[in-house]
């Protein structure tokens, strides 16, 4: 079979969707029938049950059930013991990336491999490559990572004939994220982003399940969270789908009822308001808003420059949501299928990367860096350590960044350089990556000077190299050359250097914290 198609994927926290473009339109591949498939995985025995099904086990096997692992994703420390087997979330994803997979090629008739990943714009270095290897471990070559916001203003700006600046506001199940975009024809380019990476639906339905256990705690004297039996969590996970179904119901109506025939033994029955849930939320919602606050700030523009604002992810249909929206911003542009823009928007990128079609111009995406990259460096007057960005937040990508230094002590024998990512001086007030050690080849009395040199590729993971200069005309050359404040520029000559051999250099990419 021949692999025509190219599609883009929007790998959800709490659904996951997969979209082609042809003909002419971008269109949602059905899994099971359904244009969402549930990111939801659950183990019985020998079989791997991933979407509808999976979720309807998680309050009836919540321990050999997978949910939400996409806000793992990137932590090494996360591990899913089942049956007597460790799952990492790149494993739980890779699961779920399968089924859309199989699924769309059983539409499709030929197996798909070509695929546009989606991820939050707030997604770290980490999460990113967790999300690339998820996809290759299931055969997919992936052509690009985008982010979801980006995705989704290509879904909905494509072709419309005018320039315009658009916001795009993203809250979905498990994250939130806020782009500003400059669209020019088919070029998108992302002015500033931010958000948070632990925000969205599940934290609203989190807060409507901690007011049933509330309530149920008063009428019943028991407490479903404080304890942790099978029972109990059994119990506790049918108030959670209660949960989403009434967040869902109060988006059309402004009270709804709760009634669960049997917890542990005892019928429960709850009213709740409209008001009572936005009460519950409120401090969530604004929340969002003080990163699109950062945003605008970033992308030097106000709120009346915005031409349009558009509402992606499922926790948009939340009437206080849009409402604040509207009074805060504009009065929002909502997508008939806000579930499904964002996989739109990566099937028509990946049909402008793979295969055009002739009635589809290509797709020019321009991100920038959600955070600052940088090390941790000596004070000059050797009274403490800074944190030196090498690649500032907001810098267009793919980018590269270098600065140079210099051993701190006779016959040093080598130097460790601590990565991190963040915007304060303080290097412990920002998040650690890794750290790299370059060996001196040659340990002196002397200060050897070394350079370090980060390189953010297209999909906005991070390469990082460490290079020892060693003493010879050539490096000696390059040296002179080196602005006053060490900040490195001429890169192709400096990769010369090192593939001559005139300067040693260790290199790792980014993978974890």
């Amino acid at each position: 079979m021949s692999n025509e198609y190219a599609v883009g994927i929007d790998l959800g926290t709490t659904n996951s969707v997969i979209s082609i473009y042809r003909r002419g339109k971008a269109e949602t591949i059905p899994i099971d029938g359904r244009n969402t498939l549930p990111s939801v995985v659950s183990f019985a025995d020998a079989r791997v049950i991933v979407g509808e099904e999976a979720k309807s086990r998680l309050h009836v096997f919540p321990e050999n059930s997978v949910a939400s692992v996409k806000r793992h994703m990137g932590n090494p420390a996360i591990q899913y013991k089942i049956h007597d087997k460790s799952y990492s979330p790149v494993d739980i994803s890779s699961l779920i990336l399968s089924r859309l997979v199989d699924g769309a090629s059983e539409n499709l008739n030929t197996r798909v491999i070509n695929a546009v990943i989606t991820v939050p714009a707030y997604f770290n270095e980490s999460q990113k490559l967790d999300t690339r290897l998820a996809g290759e471990k299931v055969g997919l070559n992936v052509l690009r990572l985008i982010p979801e916001p980006t995705a989704a203003a290509v879904a909905y700006g494509l072709d419309k004939g005018k320039d315009q600046t658009i916001l795009v506001y993203d809250l979905g199940g498990g994250t939130f994220d806020v782009s500003i975009l400059r669209v020019e024809g088919n070029k998108f380019r992302v002015l500033a982003v931010d958000g948070d990476s632990q925000l969205g639906g599940d934290d609203f339905d989190e807060a409507i399940v901690k007011h049933f256990a509330q309530k149920f705690r008063e009428q019943e004297g028991m407490d479903l969270i404080g304890t942790s039996s099978k029972e109990y969590r059994i119990a506790l996970q049918k108030l959670k789908e209660e949960a989403e179904n009434a967040k869902i119901e109060l988006s059309s109506a402004q009270e709804t009822e709760i009634i669960i025939p049997d917890i542990l033994g005892r019928p429960f029955y709850l009213k709740l308001s409209r008001e009572q849930f936005l009460n519950s939320i409120r401090s969530l919602i604004e929340k969002t808003f003080e990163k699109v606050d950062d945003a605008l700030t970033i992308s030097k523009i106000s709120s009346e420059d915005i031409d349009r604002v558009i509402l992606v992810g499922g926790s948009t249909r939340i009437p206080a949501v849009r409402d604040m929206v509207a009074e805060k911003i504009k009065e929002p542009y909502t997508s008939e299928r806000v579930d499904e823009a964002v996989a739109h928007g990566a099937a028509i990128v990946a049909a402008s990367f793979y295969l055009p079609e002739e009635d589809l111009s290509p797709v020019e995406v321009i991100n920038v860096t959600a955070h600052s990259l940088g090390i941790e460096m000596m004070r000059p007057d050797y009274s403490g350590v800074f944190f030196q960005p090498l690649i500032k937040r907001n810098s267009t990508i793919p980018c590269k960044g270098g600065k140079l230094g210099s051993t701190v002590a006779p016959y040093q024998e080598e130097v460790r350089m601590r990565v991190y990512r963040g915007e304060n001086d303080n290097p412990s007030e920002n998040t650690f990556l890794t750290e790299l050690v370059l060996p001196i080849s040659k340990p002196t009395k002397g200060f050897i000077q070394v350079a370090a040199v980060f390189n953010l590729d297209e999909d906005g993971i991070i390469h990082f190299t460490a290079v020892e200069m060693v003493d010879n005309p050539k490096t000696r050359a390059y040296l002179e050359n080196v602005s006053p404040d060490g900040l490195l520029t001429d890169f192709e000559t400096l990769e010369d250097l090192t593939t001559n051999g005139h300067a040693k250099s260790v290199a790792v990419q980014f993978k974890g914290f």
